[in-house]
Order: structure tokens, then sequence, then C-alpha cells
């Protein structure tokens, strides 16, 4: 899969799901709950994946550790998990920024440009 804003969407909307699972389960920064809704940490889980697998397919590292160690759901894992898709994100921006699909389209230089540089 080559790195797009879409890419970044999808990544950055898995996260905050995460985020907002994990955000649940805790009172002040504590753990209350240790144990997640089985059917919406498994859709989570299972579209995580998915993208790790497009991405990179069966060879890719993070689809690996993310296999390996996001596997049950508890809040340990579900953060290993987040970092994980964090680590993707990082990885995917840096490609974006070196191949040049970050960077703004230039316009029309404004007029006081073109009139300071004659």
């Amino acid at each position: 899969m080559t790195p797009d804003l879409k890419l970044l969407e999808k990544l950055d909307g898995l996260y905050d799901v995460g985020r907002d699972m994990v955000e649940r389960a805790q009172v002040h920064g504590l753990t209350v709950e240790y144990e997640f809704d089985l059917c919406r940490f498994d859709k989570w889980r299972k579209a995580v994946n998915d993208v790790l697998y497009e991405r990179g397919g069966c060879d890719d590292i993070y689809y690996q550790r993310f296999r390996k160690n996001s596997s049950q759901p508890v809040v340990r894992d579900l953060e290993e998990g987040l970092r994980i898709l964090s680590a993707v994100r990082d990885d995917v921006e840096g490609e974006m920024i070196a191949s040049g699909a970050l960077r703004k389209k230039r316009g029309r230089p404004s007029a006081s440009y073109s009139i300071s540089n004659y």
C-alpha cells in the first residue's frame, strides 16, 4: 500500500478508537476495568490487522508484532497495540515526507513577491 493521506486518516481513526477504549476503562489514569467488550475489541483488532496487512503483508514487522502482542481484550495488550499503531503512523508520515506527498502544492506567487524580485 502506498502511503497517502487516506492511510494516515485510517491509522488516526483506529488509534482514536483504541485510545477511547483505554480511557473508558480508566478513572484518573488508573485502570478500573482490565477487560473490554470482546466484540468491540475484536472489530478494532481486525480493522488494524487489515490495514497493517494491506500495508506490508505477512512479512511486515508491525503486522507480526501486532498479531503477537495485541491478542487479548485487556488494557496491557490494547496499549501495546496503540504503541505499534503509533509507530506505523510515524513511519507512513516519514515515507510521505520523503516522497514529497505532504508538500503543499505551490500556487501562483503573490503580487508582492513578483514585484520585489524584479
